[in-house]
Parts: structure tokens; sequence; C-alpha cells
């Protein structure tokens, strides 16, 4: 029994230790971070001090330290701040051991909440630890949510698709887009710059909707927002449709860009810049678009047969929904030909086929998925010539054993035709009418009173002629 009592005991006295030691209010005693993007409350410490980087921030108040420590990568680190009662708070990066404060690690929060991570020029080291101190107005709770974030929308080529739903996002962890210059996004310079796209739905102007706007930076320019620039064409050569800015934005200031008239399936890429490296928060979409199926998209190719167009293509980490095979004569009016329910497996490529037998001289096709929660999205256009298909094409099994003729015929559109089966010397064997459906038609004749030897059957109309050779063998 006093051997419990003394575990008791114990149990107390140590306990008001790990309070004090997960207070944050000193570099040593650092409130560590978990880096899984779940959002949690820590309270301020005790300790206060004055302000580092934000200098209209004066006086002294709370300061409370974090620590946490990058993945061997190393990938960027995301942290969403919101500050007690939404007051203005500072965030300033230290060495593990806060000996020195790195001068590109200062975020100012004018309101209290906005996105923290590594200044665009910072070189972050794997596997390192490091230390943020947070200086608020007040005491109270600090909310942070942090994460591992390495965005794949840095490069014009990893573009994040956008629709008519709005998407939240930001540029807190991109960095600067190889565009040249930097006035083709209305900016002198650029620092982070975040990449979208998306196809014209409609030949027409298109609106691009940005919302919800949050920009912070470093001290003297906390307030700036970003600038923007939109494009059409390849990554590897755009052409610059336009652009605008967002200078001194507030909380859920609205900006809206409407494009020039243009052509149904044009692809628009958007490119956005935080303005001296504003870390910016806002959502993102569009009317008159549809959104670009990319990432999901491995593969999507088109091949011909005589008898048909052939649709192939692979899909990464399938989900529930349905793919519209959609066709087009001119590549700007679709409509749909089919449908397939897509096969979510747990596998990490899913392949899909599907077969346009009735298929003309020139095709555009494209699919448009369509996900279980309703967000659609369309592939990039692909186009099957079928000049070097010929119109009427006829099969034999030749050599003929047996008294049958087996007769492919394959036609792009339903005719007639005569026939004439003749010796190889010109004489007249039989004659006949058949009538072609479009595509292929499959037919016998018998040739039970016909001698071994070498002939020929001529198939025309008045506007064709096809003849082809076969051996009679008993």
């Amino acid at each position: 029994m006093a051997m419990k009592c003394a575990k008791i005991v114990l149990l107390v006295q140590l306990l008001p230790f790990f309070v004090w030691s997960q207070t944050g209010a000193d570099c040593a005693n650092a409130i560590p971070l978990t880096l899984d993007g779940v959002c949690r409350t820590y309270p301020t410490s005790s300790s206060t001090g004055p302000s580092v980087i934000c200098t209209s921030y004066a006086g002294d108040s709370p300061i409370t330290f974090f620590t946490f420590t990058t993945n061997s990568t190393p990938d960027k680190v995301l942290i969403d701040v919101t500050a007690p009662t939404a007051e203005p708070c500072e965030v300033a990066l230290y060495t593990s051991g806060c000996g020195t404060m790195y001068t590109s690690g200062g975020m100012c929060f004018d309101d209290g909440k906005g996105l923290w991570s590594f200044a665009y020029n910072f070189t972050i080291q794997p596997n390192t630890t490091y230390k943020l101190r947070i200086k608020t107005t007040t005491t109270g709770n600090i909310t942070l949510c942090a994460k591992n974030y390495t965005p794949t929308n840095n490069t014009c080529a990893g573009a994040t698709s956008i629709g008519t739903t709005p998407l939240t996002d930001n540029n807190a962890c991109n960095t600067p887009g190889a565009i040249s210059p930097a006035s083709l996004l209305c900016a002198a310079t650029l620092e982070n710059t975040a990449f979208y796209q998306f196809y014209v739905a409609s030949d027409g102007y298109c609106v691009v909707n940005i919302g919800s706007i949050n920009c912070d930076n470093g001290n003297g320019n906390n307030s700036n927002g970003f600038q923007v620039g939109f494009f059409t064409g390849s990554c590897s050569s755009l052409s610059h449709l336009g652009c605008d800015s967002n200078s001194n934005v507030g909380s859920n200031s609205f900006l809206q860009f409407t494009t020039p008239s243009l052509t149904a399936g044009t692809k628009v890429i958007v490119a956005i810049d935080g303005i001296q490296g504003s870390n910016c928060s806002y959502t993102i979409s569009g009317i008159n678009i549809l959104s670009v199926l990319s990432t999901e998209l491995e593969d999507f190719s088109g091949w011909k047969d005589l008898r048909s167009n052939i649709l192939k293509w692979t899909i990464l980490n399938e989900i529930a929904g349905q793919y519209i095979v959609e066709r087009s004569e001119n590549g700007k009016d679709f409509y749909a030909i089919g449908k397939l329910d897509s096969k979510p497996n747990g596998k990490p490529k899913t392949s899909y086929t599907f077969e346009d037998d009735k298929p003309l001289k020139q095709l555009f096709y494209r699919i448009k998925q369509v996900r279980a929660e309703g967000r659609i999205a369309v592939s990039k256009i692909i186009q099957i010539n079928r000049n070097d298909i010929p119109e009427l094409n006829v099969l034999l099994v030749n050599p003929v054993v047996g008294n049958n003729l087996d007769m492919t015929i394959l036609s792009e559109n339903k005719l007639q035709l005569s026939y004439v089966i003749t010796t190889f010397a010109g004489q007249y064997f039989s004659k006949g009418i058949i009538n072609c459906n479009a595509g292929t038609t499959r037919l016998n004749r018998d040739l039970s009173t016909l001698s071994s030897g070498k002939y020929f059957i001529t198939l025309s109309n008045k506007d064709k002629q096809l003849t082809r050779s076969f051996i009679k063998m008993n």
C-alpha cells in the first residue's frame, strides 16, 4: 500500500514539471509542432518581449516559442496561424538554438491570421530543427495548422485545374515562376508564383473570379496583395492575354478578370504571384470554363483500324464517377457518343478502351470526367484522320478450300454493290447484288460448281470499283 502511495506522489511531483516544459516560454522549452495538417490550439506563454521584425507592433506582449523538424526531402513547411482575438502578431524563424534569427523567415500578420512558410529564397535543410517565435498582442490561444507541403503548381507544367466551383488555395510555398518579363503579371519581380489552368467551354469571353483574398508579408509590406497574368498556348510558348493586380488588400477582397473572346477548347493558363513575396490565400473559379483533366490522366490516345476508331486512356488513382466520350467534326462543337462507369479498384492505374464504330474521315475526341461529387473535367483534344483508310475494302479468306467463298466488306457508308466473279481468262461465272452496311458486312458465296483455279471478284457501283483475286482449291 505504501508503494502505491509513493507512485502517486511521484506522479503529482512530475506533472507540474511536464506542463511547465511545454509552455513555450523560451527557446529551450519550445512547443513541438506535428506536421500533419491537423489544427491545434496552444495557450500563449507567460513570457513577454518586443517585436523583432514588425516595427509597427510596438511594446512588449506575449511571446511563445514553437519547434519543428523538416523531413528528408526536404519539403517546405506550411503553417496556418490564428492569433488570439484576431489581433496582429509576428512570426520569426530561428536556428534550433535560437542563436540566430533568419531575416528572410519573418511574417507580419496585421489581422492576426495568415499563412507562414519559408521565404521563397530561403534554403531549407533536410532533417533540420527550426524554431518559431510568435509574438501576439494579447494573451489567449494560438491556433496553428502545420504540415509538410511542396505544391505541384510551382511550374506551368504542373498547373492546377480550376472549374466553376471555387477552389481554395494559396501561393505561400511556391517559388518564382519562369515567366519573363515579370511585367506580364503586372509585376516588378516574381517571388512565389502559383499556376492554374482551364479550357474555354464555349466561344466567347471567360471570367476568372478570385475571392476571399488574405495576404501577409514582412515588415513594411505586410498588407500587400498579389498580381496575376493570363496566357494561352503551351507552357514552352505562352501567349499573353493580359494582367491585373490587387495591392493593399483586406480580408475577403475580390478580383475579377475577363479574358478576350476565345475559341472553345482553348487552354488558358493563370499565374498568381505575391507582391514582394506576399503569402496569399484565396479562392479561384471561373465562368465559361471547364476543368482540365490532367494530373489524373496519364495517357489519352486514339487508334484506327479498317472499320473503327479506338480510344484508350489511363487514369491514376481512380475514384468513383463516369467518363463521357465526346466527338466533334470541327474540334469545337462536341457531343456525347458513349459513357463508361469508372472502376475504382485501389490500383495505381486504371485503363479504359472505347470503340467508335461509325468514324468519319476526320474526327476530334475528348474525354469528360464526371466525378461522383459533381466535379467535371475534360481531357486534351486528340484528332484522328482516316484519309489513309480506303472507303471500301474487301477481305477474302484465300485460298478457298472447299466450296465457300468467305468475304468481309468494309465500308464507311451504307451502299449497294454489284459483284461479278470471272475466270483468270476473263470468262464470266456468276454475278449478283450485295447490300452493304456502314462498317462491316460479312457474306458467303457457294463455289461448288467452280473448278479449281485462279479467279477474280469485282465489286462496283457508279462511284467505286474494287477487284480482288482468289484461288479455288478442291
